[in-house]
């Protein structure tokens, strides 16, 4: 939600203004209702460039491509407080107490009080946006720590700092709500980046023309196109940067008002920017996202199943090997893990590389097995830690160190192997003793992770035999929060790891005083919700995600709450009866033996449903209103849902399909929902009346006049009757009853309402499609199935009502598992495809039309973020 970023060169940049475009634009996923730069040069010279509209076309307009200098404080924005114009937009440059200027990302909730307060003290406020007020809020408590400083103190640059921090700390306790901020004090050439419970990632780096600089950003991939080299930082945090360099400190201060300097040394990135960048191709980043699925899912299913097969073929050799060498190995490459500089990097590598005990370890590695992993150049590495090892590959003196990475890796998923396998038999020892105390299993998520929740309450239903509560954290507040009790679990399910309502859920539970345990389902493990609101926290796996809406994060969610719900079960065999154990025992072999061929079924639902996709998205996507019912498996209609609503903004609802006959049916039939296609006949038929009806009145002897009212007369009849026609002589009026049918022009509005129906092959579960559509059809509806091959589905899905020749339908065929529950992940990428095709359908449509700003795009639709950091 918004995007801010700070940057500070150690020297004067000609081409600030172009990296300044490439990063804006790099956040256009987060905001873009407004873009603005300023842009520090020699002295207090500040440019300041702001407007409304996106960074990729603002950046451009406002020329902040062309600007120079050596500082830049940056904002693209996703608005909440204040309107949508060039005043409420950021950076905001002040003067009222002193120079300063800043911007912020997030939600400053007393913004009305603290504009009230801010215009009392005299500042003079120019919007109604947050972000001036905690600008002016740092503004007003800096000036006053100047105050105290002595006269040759002033100009003094480590004086001004020291007040500057004093001044946050105290400015921070006014501000109420979640965020983060970039302010810099021009006089002292320094910046401040503040973490006050929203994201923001602090980079540091050098290159050859700006020399030494520092970044800060509320996302990474902001932070990834300059530099990899990351320095941690926590909420109530806070990074000093400046020409000179760096210090982190603390928010709070001392009993004596001291803040304090905290000891944090840099971190390489796992991620690289060319993680985060779009490849041919791929048009879009939704697109390759989806594509991405099939690898992404497979990455957490090889966790779950031990390692990949490289990691297979070496462990009987890092079983062999004498502990102290592998010890020794081991310590070497933490080293190696621990560099930043490049030169010491590759210095460091070729050391671990000659040490003995790793030779040695090479030298156990069969022939054959040291034929296969010299391969590594061409093949995708294992670990989580792939990006850093593939920066030691272009570094390789030969083939032997080459196969070193290989075994590097090898390590490293080893590790990670342990670690998540520790951190799943601590979840399911988790659920077990929840389950033994009588607590409760609550799963609290938003948008796309509470419908993987959703999904995850029928895979521990369905698998483990389990209860699992999907909650939204309003429902959570509104139904349970009085109701806690010890022995509860609680998980947090978000991809961004920083979504507001949720930490101040997690925040509620915390402070309950209740014994329940807080387990985090994240995705980025920088993230608050990972670091600091969860006792254990399980990784998803899915690596960057760019497009604003959720793929290969949902379809990683889902799996791995399903081999939780498998290792759950296999928890649970013991404690069954016998004979609902054998029959559980037989499920849940098959299941297991299935799970590793899952990576497989997306690929293969990718590769065979195009063309039926094209065909279902030609029909849709002018559709102003949609239903997807789905039987039994909901959370896929509601995703689904969400994914068409999010990307081609026409209204979609999921349902469980049985549910739509209990009201939500009316829809069907006429109704006064039309969109652009059933305009346009509607235009066409007023143009065909008016076609009859003008040569009549001019061969009658009308004059212009009357002709102007006949004409306004046909078109006041299709929304605006006048049964009357007051405005019309009796001949005219005549005139018009002869080539005028209301009805008529009204049924060029007519249209079947199109639902989408999702089952899995379930024989009960299909019988009961097959009586929806047959009950919804014959009422005015156009038919899309998704669905596992039915002889019977097909041909009722087909088959027209006897009464509208115009009936239109479609059937997806999804690859054959005779498994509902796999059925959720191949209909999940079935619905984000047809999303996806339907999107670039509309946004063409509407590009040839000429309409401005229509907000249709499959990336960075309207109106929508990809971490909700506000309230």
């Amino acid at each position: 939600m918004c995007g801010v970023i700070g940057l500070i060169y150690q020297h004067h940049r000609n081409d600030l203004g172009r990296i300044a475009a490439e990063l804006l634009e790099t956040l256009e996923y987060r905001g873009y209702d407004s873009t603005g730069a300023a842009v520090q040069g020699e002295g207090l010279s500040i440019e300041l460039r702001k407007g409304v509209g996106a960074p990729s076309v603002m950046v451009h307009e406002l020329g902040i491509t062309e600007l120079s200098g050596q500082i830049l404080c940056g904002q693209v924005r996703w608005a909440t407080f204040g309107a949508v114009d060039r005043e409420n937009a950021q950076p905001h440059l002040m003067r009222c107490k002193v120079l300063l200027y800043g911007a912020h990302n997030g939600n400053v909730t007393n913004s009305d009080r603290l504009k009230e307060w801010l215009l009392s003290e005299g500042h003079a406020v120019l919007s109604d946006n947050d972000g001036e007020m905690v600008v002016h809020t740092i503004e007003h408590c800096f000036a006053q720590a100047l105050l105290q400083l002595k006269g040759t103190e002033e100009g003094d640059a480590e004086a001004r700092r020291a007040a500057m921090r004093r001044a946050i700390a105290v400015a921070v306790r006014k501000l109420e709500g979640s965020f983060a901020a970039v302010v810099v004090d021009p006089k002292s050439r320094t910046c401040w980046a503040i973490k006050q419970g929203s994201s923001l990632y602090v980079g540091q780096g050098s290159d050859p023309v700006g020399g030494a600089f520092t970044i800060a950003s509320s996302d990474l991939s902001a932070v990834l196109k300059l530099t990899r080299i990351l320095l941690p930082l926590s909420e109530g945090e806070m990074v000093e940067f400046h020409a000179e360099g760096r210090e982190v400190y603390g928010l709070a201060p001392e009993d004596d008002g001291q803040i304090v300097k905290l000891e944090r040394a840099p971190v390489r990135s796992r991620l690289r920017a060319k993680d985060t960048a779009l490849v041919p191709p791929f048009e879009t980043f939704m697109d390759q996202e989806i594509s991405a699925q099939e690898q992404t899912c497979r990455d957490v299913i090889t966790l779950f199943q031990g390692g990949s097969k490289a990691l297979a073929k070496l462990l009987p050799v890092l079983a062999a090997g004498t502990p102290g060498s592998l010890e020794a190995v081991l310590e070497g490459l933490e080293r190696l893990r621990g560099q930043c500089d490049d030169e010491e990097l590759r210095r460091v590598f070729f050391e671990l590389v000659d040490l003995a005990p790793f030779q040695g370890l090479l030298s156990e590695i069969p022939v054959a097995i040291r034929e296969r992993l010299r391969e590594v150049a061409g093949e995708r590495l294992s670990s989580a830690e792939s990006g850093f090892l593939t920066d030691l590959l272009p570094m390789a003196r030969d083939a032997e160190d080459r196969l070193a990475v290989r075994v590097m890796d090898a390590l490293l998923e080893r590790e990670e192997v342990f670690e998540f396998g520790r951190v799943v038999t601590e979840f399911i020892r988790l659920c077990q003793d929840s389950s033994s105390r009588g607590g409760r299993l609550f799963v609290v998520c938003c948008g796309s992770s509470y419908h993987a929740a959703k999904a995850a309450a029928l895979f521990f239903n369905e698998i483990a035999r389990t209860e699992l509560i999907p909650m939204l954290p309003g429902e959570f507040r509104g139904q349970y929060s009085r109701t806690l009790k010890d022995g509860d679990l609680f998980v947090a399910v978000s991809q961004s790891g920083e979504t507001k309502d949720l930490i101040d859920v997690l925040n509620d539970v915390k402070a309950s005083g209740r014994a329940i345990r807080r387990v985090g389902l994240i995705n980025n493990l920088n993230s608050t919700l990972a670091q600091e609101k969860s006792d254990l926290c399980i990784p998803l796996r899915c690596g960057a995600e760019i497009a604003v809406p959720a793929t290969k994060s949902f379809t990683n969610q889902m799996a791995v709450f399903y081999c939780l719900a498998l290792r759950l079960a296999r928890a649970r065999l013991r404690a069954l009866p016998e004979e609902e154990r054998d029959q559980m025992e037989r499920s849940l072999c098959e299941r297991e033996a299935k799970l590793s061929r899952l990576p497989d079924l997306l690929r293969e639902t990718f590769d065979t449903t195009d063309a039926e996709l094209e065909q279902a998205a030609e029909l849709l996507y002018l559709c102003p209103s949609i239903q997807i019912l789905a039987t039994r498996i909901t959370a896929v209609a509601k995703e689904g849902a969400l994914k068409i609503r999010e990307v081609v903004l026409n209204h979609t609802e999921g349902f469980e399909g049985s549910e739509f006959k209990h009201g939500p049916n009316t829809i069907l039939g006429f109704n006064t929902i039309f969109g652009p296609r059933e305009l346009d006949r509607l235009v066409r038929r007023i143009g065909q009346t008016l076609d009859a009806l003008i040569p009549r009145a001019l061969g009658a002897g009308l004059d212009a006049d009357a002709v102007a009212r006949l004409a306004q007369a046909v078109t006041d009849a299709a929304f605006s009757p006048r049964s009357a026609l007051i405005s019309l002589h009796d001949e005219e009026r005549a005139l018009l009853h002869q080539v005028l049918d209301r009805g008529e022009l009204l049924r060029a509005l007519e249209k079947d309402y199109p639902l989408i129906y999702v089952t899995g092959p379930d024989a009960r579960d299909v019988d009961l499609t097959i009586s929806q559509i047959n009950t919804h059809k014959i009422r005015g509806a156009s038919t899309v199935v998704i669905a596992e091959e039915h002889q019977g589905l097909r041909a009722t899905a087909s088959k027209p009502p006897a009464d509208n020749p115009d009936y239109r339908s479609v059937y997806i065929t999804l690859p054959r598992t005779n498994d509902s529950l796999l059925t959720v992940f191949s209909a999940t990428v079935v619905l984000q495809r047809l999303a996806l095709k339907m999107s670039l359908l509309k946004m063409h449509y509407l590009d040839r039309l000429g309409v401005q700003d229509h907000g249709v795009h499959p990336d960075v639709p309207k109106n929508v973020s990809k971490s909700i950091t506000v309230d």
